[in-house]
């Protein structure tokens, strides 16, 4: 067991991310030292400030050490590609992924905090706070931007972020970038647990917000992984290769109703029968745009 007065619940949630499990004053997280178990080994006791790894009694302080040093701790993705691996090691450093957990939590908060920009989702998405609180979606004030983490999909490892996807204000796509050397992939809009069984593949983030708000809404989002491919419609594809098939009964896509949408869309029906499109009829080109027009506003009207 390791105790230290520095550590704080905030300081950890942080760094490795929200519980899996809370018992009064005790939380328990997958321990990231433990690679391949899928137990949550590590718990920390709030009241006593005591950090402790069941499966290895070295792990809790070399955890501590590399958190309050910013060292680095190589935390080899789930479900890993190892020639991708190797690329992209640096991203899963304990140093980095503080460095990315805290910004994101600096421009959620921001979010969260400020007059205007809450009305403009609102008013542009549908989106509201809480939804914004639970995706982790953020501002950057100072380059006027949207920040969108990328979650990086595993249904046993979560919140591990591969970085960032930035929008300006208005959304346009135009101005879209990405954080320089984020690998690309399968992203998560919520982290999976085990009562979801279903798998929705949406093309993009804000298309996977609206359906995450509109589940949760309905009291159904514990039984939907949301997913969404981080560079675009043109690699879902390829990445689909990436889904653990396992875990879910149902599979269910909601790529755009359009051109390029309804391509990719054969494509992956084709090669994967089980998934089944999931389309309207209303006219709208995305779930988004259904979300804000024709769910939200019957709702309001």
């Amino acid at each position: 067991m390791t105790q230290i007065n520095k550590l704080s619940l905030e300081l950890l949630t942080t760094v490795l991310g929200e519980p899996e499990k809370q018992s009064g004053d005790e939380y328990l997280w997958q321990c990231p030292l433990c690679k391949d178990t899928g137990r949550d080994n590590l718990k920390f006791n709030a009241v006593k400030g005591i950090l402790w790894c069941f499966a290895n009694e070295s792990h809790a302080p070399q955890i501590l050490k590399e958190i309050l040093k910013k060292g680095r701790i190589n935390l080899k993705p789930a479900n890993a590609d190892y020639n991708s691996y190797d690329r992209y090691k640096h991203i899963f450093s304990m140093q980095k992924q503080i460095e990315f957990k805290i910004y994101m939590q600096e421009c959620n908060e921001k979010l969260l905090t400020i007059d205007i920009l809450p009305s403009i989702l609102l008013k542009k998405r549908g989106l509201n706070l809480s939804t914004a609180r639970d995706v982790k979606l953020g501002v950057d004030m100072n380059k006027k931007r949207w920040v969108i983490p990328t979650f990086q999909y595993s249904t046993e490892r979560a919140n591990t972020i591969l970085g960032f996807e930035y929008r300006p204000f208005n959304f346009s796509k135009d101005g879209l970038t990405r954080e320089k050397g984020t690998p690309t992939g399968l992203a998560m809009i919520n982290s999976y647990k085990p009562t979801m069984e279903i798998l929705a593949v949406v093309e993009g983030y804000f298309d996977g917000y609206a359906l995450y708000q509109h589940l949760k809404e309905q009291k159904q989002i514990q039984y939907y992984h949301i997913v969404t491919p981080s560079n675009g419609i043109q690699s879902l594809l390829k990445h689909i290769s990436q889904v653990d098939f396992s875990k879910y009964k149902r599979f269910c896509l909601y790529v755009d109703n359009d051109e390029e949408g309804n391509k990719v869309a054969e494509k992956i029906m084709a090669k994967y029968p089980i998934f089944e499109r999931i389309t309207t009829t209303c006219g709208c080109k995305d779930f988004n745009e259904h979300y804000l027009k024709c769910i939200k506003n019957s709702l309001t009207n």
